[in-house]
């Protein structure tokens, strides 16, 4: 399963450009090269950027502390460097394969994460200084850059296995330093997906048509976009997904928008995000340009005491309550069919827990109440639960485990970073 937190660490350290002409401790940067990696050029305005966006998180003033900040530049630039050598270390590797809707799911989920942070969609575009779609066009390159770089990483993930001498090691050197373990649970969860009522289905297509037919009556595509799209990344700017080349997209939508002419409106169709219509804007060869409206299938849209009902007729059929081995069962082998998710969380930080989830509910063992998601019902089995607690061996090896891996991972690619330097371009400018 790809890490969001991996792909959003990665952005925020590599290919994102982040305008500061609106921030609050406006900087003045000067064009030119930072870096040269190969074919890849690191611009000085994009380090800056960069780099004060850091020092914002870090609550670093720049104006105040200049050479605090200046370090917070050059560590900001290396990093930089070292992600563009792993990228093209990465190209090397024929065997990494792309996904793109795990694209679009990570695109989305970080479009989002920055309108939050901004304040809205158009303080957004204001601080890149460019439209949403164009920022959406950018960061889907940027995020198959990260899925590559760490489907690459992944496999020196999978060749380091610490020797309990390794643990040792690390935790000698490092148990001055090391954390309070967080305050956790291990659990079990199936999910239920919902059954969403055919006849909100029918309901959402017939809404959209009415759309369609309130554009070919005339009305502004963009503007019915603005108030009724559902799609968070380009609702603010009408629907404007920008240009597109064949391959980019879901392949629902993409037979959609190819088979239309410029100007012509699709009928209401379905992908995994919901339903849209498509307006096609322009078409160059393989590539399109396309606004859509998108109406999402919600909780909302489903008779849920039906589904409570189906999904407590199935736990029932299984015994699961009198028998917790075979909820933990089917936990692993049927929730979720088909994915990498097992439904088993052992030693879950409670902090990182979702937030529809009653955190307070899980601070004790045994079944909690059926509970309702966005898109499935979960039933839950709290197995252990840990108070947070200063970090040992003999309590948290697991845990310690994990960081003498993960320092091992990092030291085994910043050395392959330092290997491969020998074999490309790389320059630096200051």
């Amino acid at each position: 399963m790809i890490s969001v937190f991996f792909i959003c660490l990665f952005l925020t350290f590599s290919f994102s450009q982040f305008s500061i002409n609106n921030s609050p401790s406006k900087i003045e940067t000067v064009d030119g090269v930072a870096a040269v990696v190969e074919n890849n050029v690191i611009l000085k305005s994009d380090v800056m950027q960069q780099a004060f966006l850091f020092a914002q998180q870090q609550g670093v003033d720049p104006s105040k502390r200049p050479s605090l900040f200046e370090n917070i530049y050059l560590q900001t630039l290396d990093q930089m460097i070292n992600n563009l050598i792993l990228y093209e270390v990465s190209l090397k590797d024929t065997n990494i394969v792309v996904d793109q809707l795990t694209v679009e799911e990570s695109l989305n989920s970080e479009i989002k994460r920055r309108i939050e942070y901004a304040g809205s969609a158009r303080k957004l575009e204001e601080m890149f200084g460019e439209p949403l779609s164009m920022i959406r066009a950018k960061l889907r390159l940027e995020i198959k850059k990260a899925i590559r770089v760490e489907s690459f990483t992944g496999s020196i993930y999978q060749s380091v296995s610490p020797t309990m001498i390794d643990v040792k090691m690390f935790y000698n050197a490092f148990k001055d330093s090391l954390p309070a373990s967080p305050e956790n649970i291990s659990f079990s969860v199936f999910e239920w997906p919902l059954k969403v009522d055919l006849t909100k289905e029918i309901e959402t297509q017939e809404f959209l048509k009415k759309i369609k037919n309130r554009v070919l009556s005339g009305e502004s595509f963009y503007d019915l976009a603005i108030e009724h799209s559902e799609d968070l990344g380009s609702a603010s700017s009408g629907g404007k997904l920008g240009y597109f080349v064949r391959g980019s997209l879901f392949p629902e939508y993409e037979e959609v928008a190819f088979s239309l002419n410029p100007g012509d409106v699709s009928d209401p169709f379905k992908t995994d995000l919901g339903y849209h219509i498509v307006l096609l804007e322009d078409r160059v060869g393989e590539k399109i340009k396309t606004s859509h409206i998108l109406k999402k299938i919600k909780s909302g849209d489903v008779d849920l005491e039906k589904n409570k009902l189906l999904f407590s007729d199935f736990l029932g059929e299984y015994d699961v309550y009198n028998y917790v081995e075979k909820f933990d069962s089917l936990c692993a082998h049927f929730s979720l069919e088909g994915s990498s998710f097992n439904g088993i969380f052992p030693k879950t930080p409670v902090s990182s827990l979702p937030d529809f989830l009653d955190k307070k509910s899980l601070l004790s063992t045994g079944f909690k109440d059926i509970i309702v998601g966005e898109k499935s019902l979960f039933l839950i089995r709290v197995w252990d639960y840990n108070q947070e607690a200063v970090f040992s061996l003999e309590n948290n090896y697991n845990e310690i485990l994990g960081l003498t891996r993960n320092k091992l991972i990092n030291d085994k690619i910043l050395d392959l970073i330092n290997k491969e330097k020998e074999n490309l371009y790389v320059e630096k400018f200051y």
